[in-house]
């Protein structure tokens, strides 16, 4: 049996190319935007969720939808990417909250930031960090949400420790993510277009 080989820096590189690309498709004869939004409408967002320009097309649901969040709270979102749902979330949360976006490429934080200060976002904060070594303080944030990232991860169980680490005690998590049930073939896996759609 072949072993499979898409390493994590290929998937990084593309999620690099995207970030940089700010569409998930980058051919030119393909109008990926309309793509992304008809995916985003499809999983609950709304048009005023697309208007501050933080979708790729890159989540497989709606976290938001069940994290049952209130006023004032601090909520993290592992894997953000360019904040869609921290901004979605700091609309919920007001400025007495806090929403807390980490994902592991600069270049995504680096958009997520610019969106946020263009927007006047001013309840955002963004971090570089691996969602599995969370550079976030225990015992610090009342919801957690994520939105098809931890599959991306290959030590779930230490993404989970850290979870319960930076959660205060009766905290909140809201995953939206896809579970394998059965082994995929090597030409899935090697793909990294795969891992992102």
């Amino acid at each position: 049996m072949k072993k499979c080989d898409c390493k994590s820096n290929t998937i990084d590189n593309l999620y690099r190319e995207i970030a940089k690309n700010d569409r998930l498709i980058s051919d030119e004869n393909i109008d990926s935007r309309e793509i992304e939004n008809k995916i985003a409408l499809s999983l609950g967002y709304t048009l005023e969720d697309l208007e501050s320009g933080a979708n790729l097309g890159l989540g497989c649901g709606n976290p938001i939808e069940n994290a049952n969040l209130k006023l004032g709270e601090t909520v993290l979102d592992l894997g953000c990417g360019k904040g869609m749902d921290v901004f979605k979330a700091c609309k919920i949360v007001g400025d007495s909250g806090l929403v807390i976006g980490v994902d592991r490429l600069s270049e995504m934080v680096e958009k997520a930031i610019y969106i946020s200060q263009k927007k006047k976002f001013f309840n955002t904060k963004f971090v570089v960090s691996d969602i599995d070594s969370l550079k976030i303080e225990s015992n610090s944030v009342d919801c957690i949400i994520s939105n098809c990232v931890i599959n991306l991860c290959e030590d779930k169980k230490k993404v989970y420790s850290e979870i319960f680490r930076v959660l205060k005690p009766g905290g909140r998590i809201s995953v939206s993510d896809i579970v394998q049930f059965n082994e995929l073939p090597c030409w899935v896996k090697d793909e990294p277009i795969f891992h992102a759609t």
